[in-house]
């Protein structure tokens, strides 16, 4: 069966509703997917109702919440998880005025380099709770700062540029996330590390409850792939893997990366899918 487990909709910052992503996923013929939207479950009633439509598809409840740990951004993914938890409501109201405040100190340092674009501007373009610097990078190229989402990144986003620099009160902390999936129901997984930051982190994540990693994905060589599913296995943690779809690039069709559930039996094992 084929796996997509990391996607995002149009309800954080992606290009395609969840009514849609999911009918593009029967299209594609996947057979599992995650919506994973960042710092929001907004996306997953809407989500739930199209899958409803379809019963070939199984639908997996997720979300991807934006953490900080000691000098690092960090992406917790959450599975399984109960959407209308208390806790995880009351951490998704925090990770909204994060969000918010981050997103003003990105528009004033932009307005620093000449892009003069407002919150209000950003905020009535989206309907979305989740605002964020791909929405940022779509006006950009909307007021014709810039040509194209890679650009908007390359010359002002991307934290590599020095341009936006962040710190850790714009984030939730790794620890508050993992544990707050927990308590909603859910497993934590480590989205997308790089080799660095998995050697770095990995003791303190599993400390703080973390059940899995994000091991395959289209950029991961094999290699990578290898080193981590060794480490993984050895600790006792869960595989999982997905194409971090957005629906920009559209040379990549969802569904033209996916994961093998053999590849991932364990994980879907614990969610009750195998």
């Amino acid at each position: 069966m084929k796996v997509d487990l990391h996607i995002h909709s149009q309800c954080s910052d992606g290009k395609y509703t969840p009514a849609e992503i999911v009918s593009y996923a029967v299209q594609n013929h996947l057979h599992i997917i995650a919506l994973t939207d960042h710092d929001t479950v907004d996306g997953l009633p809407e989500a739930r109702e199209t899958a409803a439509r379809y019963p070939a598809l199984r639908l997996i409840s997720g979300l991807e919440l934006s953490t900080y740990h000691e000098a690092d951004e960090l992406h917790i993914l959450g599975y399984g998880i109960n959407p209308t938890h208390a806790a995880l409501t009351e951490l998704l109201h925090e990770t909204r005025q994060k969000r918010r405040a981050r997103l003003r100190r990105v528009l004033e340092r932009l307005k620093e380099l000449g892009v003069a674009l407002t919150y209000e501007e950003v905020d009535s373009a989206f309907r979305t709770s989740s605002l964020g610097r791909m929405h940022v990078a779509r006006i950009m190229i909307e007021r014709g700062y810039v040509r194209s989402i890679r650009e908007a990144f390359d010359r002002y986003l991307s934290y590599e540029t020095n341009q936006i620099i962040y710190s850790e009160s714009d984030f939730i902390s790794s620890r508050q996330a993992i544990e707050t999936i927990l308590a909603a129901g859910g497993i934590p997984v480590l989205a997308h590390p790089t080799i660095a930051q998995f050697d770095r982190y990995l003791g303190a994540l599993i400390s703080f409850g973390l059940r899995g990693i994000e091991v395959f994905k289209g950029s991961r060589t094999a290699i990578e792939e290898f080193y981590l599913e060794t480490v993984v296995k050895d600790k006792g943690l869960l595989s999982t893997g997905g194409s971090d779809w957005h629906g920009y690039n559209q040379t990549q069709a969802l569904g033209s990366f996916y994961v093998d559930s053999g590849q991932v039996q364990r994980f879907l094992a614990a969610l009750g899918l195998t």
